[in-house]
């Protein structure tokens, strides 16, 4: 779907998922670099430790 097809989704429906998934159609075409892809670039940690889960009981 480009960014034409979703507006129109979105005129038609009013949807608030249509209207967020053109958002993000056009938000790709702005930055194609993922939220997490900038993320991992930026922490440049190398472990991959995770606190544990101490269920109760």
């Amino acid at each position: 779907m480009n960014e034409t097809d979703a507006w129109n989704s979105f005129l038609m429906s009013g949807s608030v998922i249509d209207y967020l998934q053109y958002k993000s159609i056009q938000n790709a075409k702005k930055s194609p670099a993922t939220l997490e892809e900038k993320d991992e670039i930026q922490d440049k940690r190398t472990d991959n430790k995770r606190a544990e889960h101490q269920g109760t009981g």
